[in-house]
């Protein structure tokens, strides 16, 4: 785990060194770099112990405004958000390989089928992580090209995935029912419209998780909605990688957790969704924003970076990608 810790810290610090050696002036630094850069994204909105997953992220946050604007230390001791674990956690050992074209560029959390609280399930249609002790996913990969669309019409069938390991708690359809949340979609039932099978497999509750219906019918279904211009007036094929992180007040029988943070990561090909195709020039769309109540319908004031979604998450996005690019694209605060 201290390896992989290490590790983190030196991707991150090439990034910084990469960043600096491309800019030739102070001037020109100052212009070009995101004030926020070093802090997870819900700075830009309003920070709350249910967004972080560590201390050490909180603590970042507290320090780094004078008056704690985001109430993080409640008792005043200095201290941010003290029930949060420490650190945020070491990404497991990757042991699970796939050919799978929807996670071509990367494995994000090192999911494979050890932990069921980081759960890799595999299909035609997409991929995803899932956490047991969440109730919900934690991201989904997966690729939108015009293979994937068609006529068909939204199935609406909601039910359990059996594709889970004995044992594990089946969230329904009903554990919603009440709760004040959409039943979201991370692969949006619209991505997959070739044929029903395909349409069907976004509506297993391994791809739903609570949504608020601000998030969901706001900002959430504008960028939906945006990808899938992209496609069809402008012809790309998009590698999208969507996820949740943070926690709010617990749902079905505290067998469910929502989320407080929704995001997604949009790689824009011309061609094919391979690592191939990822050069310097490569498009990105990197967007955060909180699963609550007060949303600006347009999805544009919610862009981030990679850099600071991984920050947030603990995750190493587009890790297959060569090293070089990735540094570079993550870097980037994205402007659509």
């Amino acid at each position: 785990m201290r390896y992989q810790n290490l590790a983190r810290w030196l991707k991150h610090s090439a990034k910084a060194v990469i960043l600096l050696l491309s800019v030739t002036g102070c001037d020109d630094l100052a212009t070009l770099a995101d004030p926020n850069a070093h802090l997870p994204p819900c700075v830009e909105q309003n920070c709350d112990c249910g967004d972080f997953v560590s201390q050490d992220l909180a603590q970042l946050v507290l320090d780094e405004f004078q008056g704690d604007p985001y109430y993080l230390d409640g008792d005043g001791n200095g201290r941010a958000c003290e029930r949060l674990p420490q650190s945020t956690p070491a990404l497991d050992w990757e042991t699970y390989f796939s050919n799978n074209p929807h996670i071509a560029l990367g494995n994000p959390s090192h999911a494979g089928q050890e932990n069921i609280d980081n759960y890799i399930i595999d299909r035609e249609q997409y991929v995803l992580a899932y956490s047991q002790s969440h109730g919900v996913l934690r991201w989904a990969s997966w690729v939108l090209s015009r293979d994937w669309v068609g006529q068909t019409e939204r199935q609406n069938d909601f039910r359990p995935d059996g594709i889970l390991p004995k044992g594990t708690y089946q969230v329904t359809p009903g554990d919603y029912t009440n709760s004040g949340y959409d039943r979201g979609h991370m692969v949006p039932s619209a991505d997959r419209t070739f044929s029903k099978k395909d349409n069907s497999a976004t509506f297993l509750m391994t791809n739903i998780f609570p949504q608020t219906p601000e998030n969901n019918r706001g900002p959430w279904k504008e960028l939906e909605n945006y990808c899938r211009d992209l496609l069809y007036q402008h012809n790309k094929t998009l590698y999208i990688i969507g996820g949740v992180y943070g926690q709010k007040q617990t749902i079905a029988k505290d067998r469910v957790i929502p989320p407080s943070r929704t995001w997604k990561v949009i790689i824009i090909f011309d061609g094919e969704a391979t690592i191939d195709n990822v050069t310097y020039d490569t498009e990105v769309i990197a967007v955060d924003m909180p699963n609550g109540d007060r949303l600006d319908e347009q999805w544009q004031l919610y862009q981030t970076s990679i850099d600071r979604i991984e920050l947030a998450t603990g995750y190493d996005l587009l890790s297959d990608v060569p090293d070089a690019i990735q540094i570079d694209i993550e870097a980037r605060l994205s402007d659509y």
